[in-house]
């Protein structure tokens, strides 16, 4: 069942925990401080000294939720937006080569390490390092 918590004053609306501010408010009554419903069961505070009362449905809110709805579908939207860019960048020979941890060069501390060893022990360590990471992140 569905949860509903709006606060009028503050234009915010939060249905089943998920809350969005600059909700248009304006619908309720001038003298409603908060509706509150908990799925089954609710109440609206009043900011007049009216007593509260209680509600078993909140179908009279569907102006606010219809609104929340939209705010709920333009950061779904965003989030999708913002994912669809990341994963295009992620395909660029710039964003790979600074960030592909399976195939990065070493430190510098290291690669003289290796380049050192490579001419102790007559070993390639150190070129094919390099080269492995030119092939894995070839120039377009």
């Amino acid at each position: 069942m569905t949860t509903l918590t709006i606060i009028k004053e503050d234009s915010f609306a939060s249905v089943d925990g998920v809350g969005y501010n600059e909700i248009d408010c304006t619908s309720l009554a001038s003298n409603v401080h908060a509706v509150q419903f908990d799925g089954t069961n609710g109440f609206v505070e009043y900011n007049d000294g009216t007593v509260s009362l209680a509600i078993t449905a909140i179908s009279d809110y569907s102006t606010i939720t219809d609104l929340w709805t939209i705010a709920k579908n333009a950061e779904d939207t965003a989030i999708s937006e913002r994912e669809t860019g990341l994963a295009a960048e992620k395909l660029t020979h710039s964003w790979k080569r600074i960030n592909d941890e399976t195939t990065k060069y070493a430190s510098i501390g290291d690669q003289l390490d290796q380049q050192y060893k490579d001419a102790v022990n007559g070993t390639t360590t150190w070129k094919d390092g390099i080269a492995a990471v030119k092939a894995a992140h070839p120039k377009p």
